[in-house]
């Protein structure tokens, strides 16, 4: 990672997705459908995609192995598979390699655990069952995140309102705009507090003609 996209990162952080949604329009896709396993738990880092073959994830311990500190995992598992790809163990060993996060689109087990360690990982459903260990699939080639199309690279944010990948082309632009959204958010704020109201200060009566 350079030093250019480590700061890309920490000035990324302080956004939520919320913020960069508004900052990159209604059209720019973003994931609802994986959550985290804990609500509080928020991702900024740069993909390390993993493409799992059906109820297998022999390709993700491969992928843990190489990754890097800071890296996100973004994993792509076969539809209605009911094996878990990601649990305990494997969080206490991206945690112990400093990795950022963990996102499957696919089943994860061990909620309760993941949680106590506080480890981000997203999923889409939790089964008890564990994956096969037989087959390979690929490392950082394109996947797809439930609606999401994720390059390896790309700048991954998520938290419990969603999931976003940037390009890295995008990121630069995302931040200004992002930091424009944050300052009118934080200039509403003391209008509400000093008592204006929401209809007031965004002159909502226009709308009703």
């Amino acid at each position: 990672m350079t030093d250019e996209q480590q700061l890309w990162i920490e000035e990324m952080r302080q956004f939520t997705v919320c913020q960069l949604c508004d900052a990159l329009g209604h059209d720019f896709p973003v994931e609802t459908s994986v959550i985290p396993v804990e609500s509080s738990f928020r991702v900024c880092g740069p993909a390390l995609t993993v493409e799992c073959a059906p109820g297998d994830n022999l390709t993700l311990h491969h992928a843990l192995h190489l990754a890097q500190p800071g890296d996100v995992l973004i994993v792509s598992g076969a539809k209605n598979c009911d094996a878990a790809l990601w649990g305990e163990l494997m969080s206490i060993s991206a945690k112990s390699k400093r990795l950022e996060g963990t996102i499957v689109d696919g089943a994860v087990r061990d909620a309760v655990e993941i949680r106590a360690l506080g480890y981000p990982v997203f999923c889409r459903q939790f089964t008890p069952r564990r994956a096969a260990k037989e087959q390979h699939g690929k490392i950082n080639v394109p996947v797809h995140i439930g609606t999401l199309s994720v390059s390896p690279g790309d700048l991954i944010i998520a938290d419990a309102n969603g999931i976003v990948s940037l390009p890295p082309r995008q990121v630069k632009q995302t931040l200004q705009s992002a930091a424009e959204v944050l300052q009118k958010e934080a200039t509403i704020k003391q209008q509400i507090v000093s008592g204006r109201s929401i209809f007031e200060i965004l002159n909502l009566g226009q709308a009703l003609g």
